[in-house]
């Protein structure tokens, strides 16, 4: 299922900018007000990502529009923000890699999401759904170990408190495609959670987020990776199941994930 907006490289988004009229697109920067300041690309419109959604009316709705933050993990939610909206006619595009890849600057050794297959059987992709859940509760509790104290700490709790919940949804429909299948706590319990490319284990994960310098803005960012991680698959579930009854379920997990990428995008303004 192709995507609401498209990625483009930093070369990608050069060549677009260079050929195109400055008139016929706009320049979208959803950092903060702070990171702007510092340093920002020759005509971007702030708007940063937890504002978006309240702010696009600030926007041209028909130019085409290149969204980028630092490195990429916040521009990939509002670029799904802005797709969504009613009123927006222009294309929607995400320049990977973020301000850090057109400065020449590049992030080393930052844990990936895990890109899920699609290819197996319907009881391996709920499966796969269900290890996502796992992943993020995991990740959560995480954070709430290692920040206790952090301003973002109540987001992280609403977010935690609905993984086992979505995971639950998902072990139904599991369930009925296993003879006699497990409880749901037995298998939730089994589940390694792996998420993350690489192998990085969330102990290393939490001592990465301690030594990368803002840790709030980095706690925040991994989330919202985990969350459009989280709506990609289960968008691409949806169209897998179109017209059966389990459609309208993962539409329903689909929203509940925008959902929870705008209250983390919204928890940015506490890493100020």
């Amino acid at each position: 299922m192709e995507k609401e907006y498209q990625d483009l490289t930093v070369d990608e988004v050069r060549d677009f900018m260079s050929s195109s009229r400055e008139d016929a697109y706009q320049l979208v920067d959803v950092r903060q007000l702070e990171e702007y300041e510092e340093d920002h690309l020759a005509g971007a419109i702030l708007l940063p990502v937890g504002e978006i959604e309240q702010r696009a009316s600030e926007l041209s709705s028909s130019k085409d529009t290149v969204v980028y933050c630092l490195s990429g993990k916040r521009s990939v939610a509002a670029s799904v923000f802005l797709a969504n909206h009613p009123e927006f006619s222009g294309k929607i595009y995400n320049m990977l890699g973020g301000y850090l890849e057109w400065d020449g600057h590049y992030i080393e050794d930052m844990p990936n999401i895990k890109v899920f297959d699609l290819e197996g059987s319907d009881a391996d992709l709920l499966y796969q759904a269900m290890n996502l859940e796992k992943g993020a509760h995991k990740f959560y509790e995480l954070v709430l170990e290692h920040f206790p104290d952090a301003p973002f700490r109540s987001v992280m709790e609403q977010l935690v408190k609905a993984e086992e919940a979505h995971a639950h949804m998902i072990y139904k429909f599991w369930e009925k495609m296993q003879p006699d299948a497990p409880s749901f706590q037995s298998v939730y319990e089994s589940l390694d959670g792996d998420i993350l490319e690489g192998g990085l284990e969330f102990d290393q994960l939490a001592e990465q987020l301690l030594n990368e310098g803002t840790q709030c803005q980095n706690v925040i960012e991994m989330a919202m990776a985990i969350e459009f991680s989280a709506y990609d698959l289960y968008r691409n579930m949806a169209h897998l199941y179109s017209d059966s009854p389990i459609e309208k379920h993962f539409l329903s997990l689909c929203q509940s994930e925008k959902e929870h990428m705008r209250i983390a995008a919204e928890a940015l303004n506490h890493c100020r």
